[in-house]
């Protein structure tokens, strides 16, 4: 643009120190580059898991939990939440779900990647110690070998970033649903959960989460709507013959470890 105006006004300029780079530029008008999708491809579960922490939540429920942890794995992208109390249990409940999921699928975890969140640097040496690899987004200071990307980049952790939206947006849609207070917003998005798994999705050539990793179709006969009356059978814990054999409830979940 400069070099029209000059020429426009017939202005004679040397080339001889004419460059297409100006610092001063750079300095005051630089912008992100654009980031493109990971071309990486996974075959098979647990060659890399994504983990993130959501919270604090605005309202604490009567248990006390105000976070909850996510862990996705590329391969399938099947997901799991725990909810927390504190940030400081991080590490403790990733351990449990390593043991877990390990002894379920008979795979290793291979590398595990996270943001710089200080709930996240505990993993370090217990990972290390494993010899599983490490990622985070954003750099820290550490002994260890570690995988770095750059900083204030978390939509590089962005699986498990959008993995907390749809959660979220599925679980509050729920509670709408059921006209349902928020402080069950923890039974809501366990739920949100189980089903998001159970869903086929595009990203996966429309096959569900579920199907990746256990090879086989969900049973969408045992789904129930979040908030519906159930009639629990209860005639073995009555106290005497002329209790009634249920009551009525309000269906909060399943018990699931997957």
């Amino acid at each position: 643009m400069l070099q029209s105006i000059i020429k426009l006004c017939n202005v004679k300029i040397s080339n001889k120190n004419a460059s297409d780079f100006c610092t001063a530029c750079c300095l005051g008008k630089v912008h992100r580059l654009p980031s493109y999708a990971s071309k990486m491809t996974y075959t098979k579960p647990l060659e890399l898991i994504f983990c993130d922490l959501w919270g604090p939540a605005p309202v604490e429920l009567s248990c006390g939990y105000i976070y909850f942890l996510t862990c996705v794995d590329a391969y399938s992208r099947y997901t799991w939440i725990y909810p927390l109390k504190l940030k400081s249990h991080t590490l403790h409940t990733f351990q449990n779900f390593k043991t877990m999921i390990e002894l379920l699928l008979n795979h290793k975890i291979i590398s595990v990647q996270t943001d710089g969140g200080g709930e996240f640097l505990p993993f370090t040496k217990y990972l290390n110690d494993l010899g599983i690899t490490l990622i985070f987004t954003c750099p820290h200071t550490h002994h260890f070998t570690l995988i770095f990307t750059c900083p204030h980049t978390h939509h590089q952790n962005g699986s498990v970033e959008r993995k907390h939206r749809h959660v979220v947006e599925t679980g509050l849609t729920l509670l709408s649903h059921a006209q349902m207070p928020i402080k069950f917003w923890d039974h809501a998005f366990l739920i949100a959960t189980y089903l998001i798994n159970r869903l086929p999705t595009p990203v996966l050539a429309n096959k569900s989460p579920f199907f990746l990793l256990n090879f086989q179709f969900p049973d969408y006969k045992f789904v129930k709507s979040f908030g519906c009356a159930c009639f629990p059978f209860l005639r073995p814990y009555n106290s005497h013959k002329l209790d009634f054999h249920s009551k009525e409830c309000v269906f909060l979940g399943y018990f699931s470890h997957r």
